[in-house]
């Protein structure tokens, strides 16, 4: 009973300038579509937990019934592991960084688990898979602002 999708893109800077990004919970809507916003119970380390906040419709019905989110997984410049309860599973994201020619790896994983896994899929994780462009573009982005700042 498990539904995943793993999506990779090269993109043209190095894995540290994209950490930032990924790291700073609180700035994840910056760089993904579905996201309104993040709130981080602690520091960023693996048991710590948060919540999510999805844009929409999605957000509001989240907010009132959904669970906090644990990090599974932070290794600096490297990977981001999150595990969302949802009713009767769970929703795992993994993002990972790897360095490659001319640039870095970006890769993201996310599997739903449970018997409502479709249900879910619907409502969410066909938006997580479908916008993975768009996440690359705007972190591509935000490291590409870092860098001209720390230039300075």
């Amino acid at each position: 009973m498990t539904w995943t999708r793993t999506s990779r893109e090269i993109l043209p800077c190095r894995p540290s300038g994209l950490w930032a990004a990924l790291a700073d919970f609180t700035r994840w809507p910056a760089w993904d579509p579905d996201l309104v916003g993040v709130d981080l119970h602690g520091p960023a380390e693996v048991g710590s937990t948060g919540f999510l906040v999805p844009n929409g419709f999605r957000g509001r019905v989240h907010s009132r019934v959904a669970e906090p989110f644990t990090i599974t997984s932070l290794v600096q410049d490297r990977e981001i592991a999150i595990r969302q309860p949802i009713p009767l599973g769970a929703m795992d994201l993994v993002l990972r960084l790897t360095a490659v020619d001319g640039g870095t790896e970006f890769v993201q994983k996310v599997t739903f688990t449970g018997p409502l896994r479709a249900v879910m899929v619907a409502i969410i994780g066909g938006d997580v898979v479908r916008h993975f462009g768009v996440k690359g573009a705007r972190l591509t982005e935000l490291a590409a602002a870092q860098a001209d700042h720390d230039a300075r």
